[in-house]
């Protein structure tokens, strides 16, 4: 799961350069919500639209 949301967060950086943490949250480690079997990440970017990238738990 770690590995998941390291892959999840690098993603996000590759696509918007600067991520933040949606507030109140202080780290982007804590901006993931699990629902059934996907994994979403929360995170807000520099112009300051909150964005969200879902995948699928590994079996």
């Amino acid at each position: 799961m770690e590995q998941l949301k390291k892959s999840m967060i690098q993603r996000a950086r590759r696509q918007y350069k600067q991520i933040y943490p949606c507030v109140p949250k202080r780290s982007l480690q804590e901006c993931f919500t699990t629902y059934g079997d996907e994994v979403s990440f929360w995170f807000n970017t520099a112009d300051k639209s909150t964005r969200l990238i879902v995948c699928k738990m590994p079996a």
